[in-house]
This record gives C-alpha cells, sequence and structure tokens, in this order.
C-alpha cells in the first residue's frame, strides 16, 4: 500500500501549479506551524532528499522525510474547488489536530 494516496484531481493541480511557475514537478508533504496552537500538514513544491520516502505518481514525484511519516502515517491528498473552500486537503493516519480536513490548504513555493 502506498504511503501517499493523491487522488487524481489533486495530482492534476499540482501538476498544473508547478507548471505554470515553471517548476519542476517535485512536492514534499511536511508538517506546518498554523501559526496558532496546532501543526498541521502541507505541500511544499521542493525536491526529495537523499534520506527522503518517495512516491511517484503520474509523472509528480512526492516526498515525505521518514520522521513526518512516522509521526503521522500514511497521507491521502485531495483537492476541493467549491464555492467557498479551494485547496488542498491532507489527511494522515494520525492526525497532528482535531481541525484535520477541515480547511483546504496550498502549495508553499
Amino acid at each position: 500500500m502506498p504511503m501517499i494516496r493523491l487522488e487524481p484531481l489533486a495530482c492534476e493541480a499540482i501538476k498544473r501549479l508547478l507548471s505554470e511557475k515553471g517548476l519542476p514537478l517535485f512536492v514534499r508533504v511536511e508538517i506546518r506551524s498554523t501559526g496558532c496552537c496546532d501543526a498541521s500538514l502541507g505541500i511544499a513544491a521542493e525536491a526529495a532528499e537523499a534520506h527522503d520516502l518517495i512516491e511517484k505518481i503520474d509523472g509528480l514525484t512526492v516526498a515525505m522525510c521518514p520522521a513526518t511519516h512516522q509521526l503521522v502515517g500514511d497521507v491521502s491528498i485531495s483537492y476541493v474547488d467549491d464555492f467557498d473552500r479551494k485547496g488542498f486537503v491532507l489527511l494522515s493516519d494520525r492526525s497532528l489536530n482535531e481541525w484535520a480536513g477541515f480547511a483546504p490548504g496550498s502549495i508553499r513555493l
């Protein structure tokens, strides 16, 4: 079973954004500070490092630090484009906070 489950719509949205910015098709799942109390998962436009866990999905390379994977487990990435919500939703086997999946986020460029 893959450590990253990337929905097709999310994959296409990531690839489109990176291509528009002239960036290579590499992203990293990362732990971010929300600026409040709890950390959350996010996506950054960064290439993999030698120690990273890597998934190649439909031309996109997705990396995750082994320590992050150990902390949160497997991650699923979806994309929403609704009336009042637009962005990437990351959920993991072990959530970092009680609000996981509530607010979509963008890719850190």
